[in-house]
């Protein structure tokens, strides 16, 4: 059988596919679809009745990484907009990659053939890429390895913008690991919107990730004040803080199949505590892309600095809004822009 041509933009493989004009368009989606959430509950009838679908679109998550939110989510936002997703590779059961299984060609040319658009999650980096260039449908990167997280960029985009306002009018500080995935694209992805300061709180005889430094050099090119601190206090005059572990490599690189991985404590000047932040009267706003470690206290749950959990729900509107632009055909323009010389940024 011939391969369709494969229509350039998409795939959401990187924080790089997003252009200024994808992403106001994936915050009104996002918007409008938190809107009518928050309608309904209210008891408020929709204005127009919904628009009978068909045949609901299949959603299908290639996920050889155990996952929680972000599985989760995505199912829960493809059942919110009227489809259905399924699991097309359970690593309790599927036969791909087993002495009796079948190649990842085969694998992905079947899947295809009962779904509607991919969702791949793996350890190994290159598997996003390999499954968008052998599939016709959109694949979307759910998190491979070490490399990016680009739907993950997007929530905490969102969140920050529903909680605080325009991030450009504001200050963002982020404690990671600087090879962390939600960490690269979050960094990349702010070049769409540059808040005001950026600062890194990162451990102090590590080498800063090629990735993370390229990133921050584009910031400070668009203007945003850049700075690097080691301890957690110095981000405390943040609006925002995003902080999670300050080694992920056990994490990102796990296979997560019947291994477990324990749970190290982190430091303790990378570590957020409710003192922390009462003592230095702090009304920066506390997120992370869960699950959590040591680097972020209960104590924080019941402050109101504590946002990653309304970080949490805001995902599923997100998730909704980026399914339905991809599922509409709608490309993403960022790399695009970029190799025709055109701006991708404001």
């Amino acid at each position: 059988m011939q391969r369709p041509n494969y229509p350039s933009g998409k795939d959401l493989l990187s924080a790089d596919a997003i252009s200024r004009f994808d992403l106001d368009d994936i915050f009104e989606r996002a918007e409008r679809h938190l809107r009518e959430e928050e309608q309904e509950k209210a008891g408020i009838l929709p204005e127009q009745p919904p628009v009978y679908r068909r045949r609901p679109k299949v959603i299908a998550t290639l996920f050889d990484q155990r996952s929680t939110r972000t599985r989760l989510g995505f199912q829960s936002a493809a059942a919110r907009l009227g489809h259905q997703s399924i699991d097309a590779y359970d690593t309790d059961r599927s036969r791909l990659g087993t002495s009796t299984g079948e190649s990842i060609e085969d694998h992905v040319h079947t899947v295809e053939l009962y779904s509607d658009l991919l969702v791949v999650r793996s350890h190994l980096e290159d598997m996003p890429y390999r499954v968008s260039r052998l599939s016709y449908l959109p694949v979307i990167n759910a998190g491979n390895g070490a490399d990016e997280h680009p739907s993950q960029a997007l929530i905490d985009l969102f969140a920050i913008r529903q909680m605080r306002g325009e991030i450009e009018k504001l200050t963002i500080a982020l404690s990671s690991d600087t090879r962390a995935r939600f960490a690269i694209s979050f960094v990349k992805m702010l070049r769409l919107t540059p808040p005001k300061r950026f600062t890194l709180c990162c451990l102090p005889d590590v080498p800063i990730n090629p990735a993370m430094r390229e990133a921050m050099t584009v910031l400070a090119g668009l203007g945003t004040e850049i700075g690097i601190v080691h301890d957690v206090r110095q981000t405390l005059g943040h609006d925002i803080l995003s902080i999670q572990m300050q080694d992920m490599s056990k994490f990102a690189h796990a296979s997560l199949g019947n291994e477990a991985v324990d749970k190290e404590k982190e430091t303790e000047p990378f570590t957020i505590t409710a003192q922390k932040i009462l003592e230095a009267r702090s009304d920066t706003l506390i997120l992370n892309p869960l699950p959590r470690f040591s680097e972020l206290d209960t104590s924080c749950d019941s402050l109101p600095n504590a946002g990653y959990f309304r970080q949490v729900q805001l995902s599923v509107p997100m998730r909704m809004a980026i399914l339905e632009r991809m599922l509409l055909g709608i490309p993403w323009t960022g790399q695009a822009a970029a190799a025709s010389g055109s701006p991708a940024a404001p």
